[in-house]
């Protein structure tokens, strides 16, 4: 990916990095925090095991940051780091499902009341469907999804050939088509994610 999506201030972050000044790293926290730590928990559905997911995502980046090319994108060399290690932890520990309060941190936390219902059964059946799915896929559908990358950024971000990730997406996409299609609230869900077709 070119670097013209790296911001001017995540490129003196880098710079900054690679000269071993620890403020460049506080910038990337800063910047990717939030983000990482909502991608390693959509895929292993444990908030501490985000966290600490995460934090060494982070050491890494900072350990291995000689490795990174700065005319390229930050963000997928980086994610790569944070997939990775979030896939790592699920070939360590059990499948979880999320419940819905753990849920919560991840919609909007003020919807109108007549929202509330339909929020709430879409939640359930998307969580459900998508921590049903294997975890090479889970990962596919968290970075299409959620980070909104396209299939060629995904490739290069998993270092996974281009066709793998294009197979493992319609997997995931028929998987997720019939579990979700079975309930009318989530037909502008299927809609919007290209799954209903």
């Amino acid at each position: 990916m070119a670097s013209h999506d790296a911001s001017g201030d995540e490129q003196a972050a880098i710079a900054l990095l690679k000269r071993r000044d620890i403020r460049g790293l506080e910038l990337l926290v800063q910047q990717h925090q939030l983000r990482a730590l909502r991608t390693a928990y959509l895929i292993v559905a444990d908030r501490q095991a985000a966290d600490d997911i995460v934090a060494e995502a982070f050491v890494r980046a900072y350990e291995q940051i000689d490795q990174f090319d700065p005319r390229k994108s930050f963000s997928p060399w980086f994610y790569r780091i944070v997939v990775n290690g979030a896939l790592q932890w699920l070939r360590r520990n059990k499948h979880r499902h999320l419940s819905e309060d753990e849920f919560e941190w991840h919609i909007d936390p003020a919807p109108q009341p007549d929202e509330c219902v339909a929020i709430s059964e879409t939640r359930d059946a998307i969580v459900n469907a998508i921590h049903a799915l294997p975890s090479d896929q889970r990962a596919i559908v968290v970075l299409r999804f959620y980070l909104d990358m396209n299939e060629q950024t995904i490739a290069e971000t998993l270092k996974t050939p281009l066709g793998t990730v294009k197979w493992r997406m319609h997997e995931a996409r028929k998987h997720l088509r019939k579990v979700l299609s079975a309930s009318p609230p989530l037909q502008d869900r299927l809609k919007a994610w290209s799954l209903g077709k």
